[in-house]
């Protein structure tokens, strides 16, 4: 029996490990510099896209520590161990797929469809016609484009 619990446990670190941490570096390193660089070129109609994501950061942050303290606290003995190797396991993962943490084509797609409202009904209709193009353009007018430029001159370079 202690087997069996502790390769559930060791999964449900695997699990949790994996979704919460990939997460914080999603947004971390891809979701709040991307959104940063979007603002700056004025491709968006607001800014509270970065606080959203720093609260959702803040929430997988909890998560982490959350299952981690109760599992120390409440089950410090063998259950505890298997957590951490489990944690292992699911870094060892994060590890071996680091470069899916940054600008590409599944994870701009992601974000431009939850973030869809926030963005101009210009881009949108770009975003349907050809994602991979608004793509471009976007790494493209982010290192053209300065703080000055309107989103009307951008508007007209798509």
């Amino acid at each position: 029996m202690t087997f069996v619990i502790a390769t559930l446990v060791i999964i449900l670190g695997v699990i949790i490990f994996s979704f919460t941490v990939s997460n914080i570096i999603l947004i971390t390193f891809f979701a709040i510099p991307f959104t940063k660089k979007l603002e700056k070129i004025s491709l968006l109609k607001t800014n509270y896209i970065v606080s959203s994501y720093i609260i959702k950061l803040i929430i997988q942050i909890f998560i982490l520590f959350a299952t981690t303290t109760i599992f120390y606290i409440y089950f410090l003995n063998g259950t505890f161990i298997s957590l951490m190797i489990g944690y292992a396991f699911g870094a060892i993962g994060i590890i071996t797929k680091i470069k899916q943490f940054s600008l590409n084509m599944n994870n701009f797609s992601d974000y431009f469809e939850i973030n869809k409202d926030y963005f101009w009904e210009e881009l949108i209709a770009k975003y349907n016609e050809d994602k991979n193009k608004l793509l471009e353009f976007i790494v493209a007018a982010s290192d053209k484009f300065d703080d000055n430029s309107t989103r009307k001159e951008i508007g007209n370079k798509i």
